[in-house]
């Protein structure tokens, strides 16, 4: 790897010779970045239809939210008035028709309540099981009361002052306020606007005060107004039965009876009115609407400028020379495109520096390697031819062994140089009907003996049918090989070398696998570049030639360590 960074910048060095000034801006500080503009933009777009949407609802709105609100209150204010009137006519109604049950004059003194039949016990006690009634009360001709039904509500009947006239009857009362005792109202016959002969007294309902306030409650607005109910003493009381005390002059005034009042109150200081409200509600949105899109708008920079980053330090380091380097992973559609482009031209400039510089090199040697042939090879013949014919005449031993072993390395010379060029210049392949199986067969057989004097075991595996196109003199040269570095690789560890051909698809796949000890990944990575070798009287070119080989027969080579 750091071999092919070298020549990278090499080649970079050469290329250089005119200067060029380039002004690098940081993008993180940059004042112009896009997604700056997309935040004014995106404030702009977002503010001014809220503005002109505010402007508007103040100017408009604000008066149909008033006209609506006044023509509400009117048309419930009448609803309350009718319904409460109602009440008031239907127990006038009930009360005659009881009224009716009682005319024997004797019922109408203190000591009445012992002189009513059992018929009338039960339709009185049938009465006052009604929700609004407490009692009823029986009245001397005087007024006074005589006795209730039942007689513990003649406790509550004391202070009873304001008295009200509505359509024949007589609404008394409400009775004080007390924990211990209901609040209530009396609603009388009125004996002198409607009398009835022979009767010495009057007939009347001690109701509920609750059940004449509740009606106000259809009209309580909550959030606009707030009602309450004036009776015939003066008092306010709101619509839970309570009294309240005036602070402020009510707004609006409806009479419900003859000294009964609705009181409405508008007060700003309790609610706020719908126009400010929604106002505020504007003012909010806004400034959420601001917050929000200035954290989305940093939220996201962060991200693209994470992303973008991440990018230019790919690309730097592809000018730089390391093309080795993945880029790295983006997400989003729109980056990761621009990754995969970057990624692209990484790819596509690796393999055109790593082909040019395959020619460049296998030029090189081929020249190297033709130099050496014609500079080395004919000396080297000369003296190969003059060391035999001496060797012939020489009768010392010790001299003759020693010229053997001058024409064994000059033999090894010439072995390193046919290597070289066979590299460098290989011949054109021809192709020729291969049959695997006999191919695998004789390559056992020349490196049988071998193998069973380091009892290794070689075992071919191919089907008998399976024949491809090759030089095959190409491929034996390279099959050889790769078994040869097998049985040297497991004169250490490993006992079977496996040979196998099989079919994938339109090709068909050649293997030499050994159950020694493998290599190392720094190894692996270099184990097929010309000259690279572990051994120490290795020349580098046996897997580089292999490779060489299958390449010009059309076929690809690959060694895996596992």
């Amino acid at each position: 790897m750091s071999h092919d960074h070298s020549v990278v910048r090499h080649i970079r060095s050469q290329e250089s010779d005119t200067a060029v000034d380039v002004d690098v801006v940081p993008y993180g500080t940059s004042k112009n970045r896009l997604a700056s503009k997309y935040l004014w933009l995106s404030l702009l777009v977002a503010l001014i239809p809220l503005i002109g949407f505010a402007s508007l609802y103040d100017s408009y709105f604000s008066q149909l939210v008033t006209r609506l609100t006044e023509e509400q209150l009117a048309t419930r204010v009448a609803a309350t008035q009718n319904e409460f009137r109602v009440f008031i006519r239907e127990r006038k109604f009930e009360l005659l028709a009881l009224a009716d049950q009682f005319d024997n004059p004797n019922l109408f003194v203190p000591s009445g309540r012992q002189k009513i039949s059992s018929e009338l016990e039960s339709l009185l006690r049938l009465q006052v099981d009604a929700r609004s009634v407490y009692g009823v009360v029986f009245f001397d001709e005087k007024g006074e009361v005589v006795w209730t039904f039942p007689e513990e509500r003649q406790a509550a009947l004391t202070g009873l002052e304001s008295i009200s006239e509505f359509e024949g009857t007589e609404l008394i009362g409400p009775s004080p306020f007390s924990i211990e005792q209901p609040s209530g109202v009396v609603l009388r016959i009125a004996e002198h606007l409607a009398p009835r002969s022979g009767r010495k007294g009057s007939i009347g309902f001690f109701l509920r005060f609750n059940s004449l306030t509740e009606i106000l409650q259809g009209l309580d607005q909550g959030t606009a107004f707030r009602v309450l109910l004036q009776a015939g003493d003066g008092q306010a009381y709101d619509v839970v039965g309570q009294p309240v005390t005036m602070t402020k002059v009510a707004t609006q005034r409806f009479s419900l009876l003859p000294g009964w009042s609705l009181l409405v109150m508008q007060d700003r200081e309790l609610v706020m009115s719908p126009v400010e409200r929604m106002r505020y509600w504007l003012i909010i949105l806004m400034i959420f609407t601001v917050a929000g899109l200035f954290w989305l708008h940093m939220s996201i920079s962060r991200r693209l400028n994470r992303q973008v980053e991440s990018l230019i330090d790919s690309v730097e380091k592809v000018a730089q020379g390391n093309l080795e380097t993945p880029v790295a992973n983006v997400q989003g559609v729109e980056m990761l495109r621009l990754r995969q482009a970057i990624e692209r031209m990484r790819r596509q400039l690796k393999t055109f520096i790593r082909s040019t510089l395959a020619i460049e090199r296998q030029a090189t040697l081929g020249q190297l390697a033709a130099g050496l042939a014609h500079d080395i090879r004919n000396p080297l013949t000369t003296i190969r031819t003059t060391v035999a014919a001496l060797a012939r005449r020489e009768t010392n031993p010790e001299n003759k062994e020693m010229m053997g072993l001058v024409e064994e390395e000059i033999d090894r010379v010439n072995d390193v140089l046919e290597n070289l060029l066979n590299f460098a210049r290989p011949r054109d392949p021809l192709a020729s009907k291969i049959d695997a199986k006999e191919l695998l067969n004789g390559i056992v057989a020349l490196v049988g003996a071998s193998a069973r004097n380091q009892s290794i075991e070689l075992r071919v595996t191919c089907a008998s049918s399976l024949a491809f196109w090759a030089d095959e003199g190409h491929v034996r040269q390279v099959l050889m090989n790769l078994l040869l570095n097998a049985l040297e690789a497991m004169s250490v560890q490993g006992r079977l070398i496996q040979l196998d051909a099989c079919q994938k698809g339109d090709e068909v796949a050649l293997s030499v696998c050994d159950d020694g000890q493998g290599m190392p990944e720094d190894i692996l990575a270099h184990i097929m570049e010309p000259f690279y070798t572990t051994k120490s009287a290795g020349t580098g070119l046996g897997l580089a030639i292999c490779n060489t080989l299958i390449k010009s027969n059309g076929g690809r080579m690959s060694i895996d360590s596992i």
